[in-house]
């Protein structure tokens, strides 16, 4: 009998003892399945993708085409200055007349041009000259109250002449647009225009001039 309950006792315990590891395993199991769960989340955590960032380049290019506008309206702006009062009605007749002579080598007598007087407030007069005809090297020499201002300037189509910019002394100037070169083709023609600084016209008109013959201005510069 004694030995029939200890050999009782001792399947009981040994029973218990399975049992026990058998919980321990599978609490051990849940920490691991905890663990793993743990370091999966952390995982896509840290794959997790970041925001894309959106660019808005919308005000760039609206500030870059603002800015090209402006450009070209100021470029239009001083073509429409350049061809202002330059090519007059009278003057393309003119012009026109005056190609006509060229082409066909009429003789006419070649002097001074005296243009007359003329009276500003202005600080500086500004002279478009452009040889009308053959662009055939006329060349010209600009001199102010006697002295040489730009020397030996070559005449160029209308499109191609550049505004020369002359200042003007309180009082009397005297300014001169003597011929130095009649080019290939007599005599030294050209087209010229004066503006003040108002950008108005003082006067435009057409010259044909042998070598040493002179345009003549008096300005006479007033005191504002």
């Amino acid at each position: 009998m004694k030995q029939t309950i200890q050999i009782f006792t001792f399947v009981f315990f040994l029973f218990a003892s399975s049992t026990l590891v058998a919980q321990l395993d599978k609490s051990n199991g849940a920490n691991d399945k905890v663990k793993i769960k743990a370091f999966v989340l952390n995982n896509n955590k840290v794959a997790e993708q970041p925001t894309s960032i959106s660019l808005n380049g919308t005000d760039g290019f609206k500030k870059a085409y603002d800015e090209e506008q402006e450009k070209l309206k100021e470029q239009q702006a001083e073509k429409a200055f350049e061809n202002k009062g330059i090519i007059t009605k009278e003057l393309a007749r003119k012009i026109k007349f005056q190609k006509f002579i060229e082409k066909n080598t009429l003789q006419i007598p070649m002097i001074d041009k005296d243009i007359g007087v003329f009276s500003t407030k202005s600080k500086n007069i500004y002279l478009n000259a452009f040889d009308y005809g053959e662009i055939d090297g006329d060349k010209i020499t600009i001199l102010k109250n006697g002295k040489p201002f730009l020397n030996e300037f070559f005449l160029f189509s209308q499109p191609k002449t550049k505004t020369i910019v002359i200042p003007l002394n309180e009082g009397f100037n005297l300014i001169e647009i003597l011929a130095v070169h009649e080019g290939t083709l007599r005599p030294n023609t050209g087209a010229f225009t004066l503006f003040d600084d108002e950008k108005k016209e003082v006067f435009s008109d057409l010259w044909q001039l042998a070598k040493g013959a002179k345009v003549i201005a008096h300005i006479i510069r007033e005191k504002k």
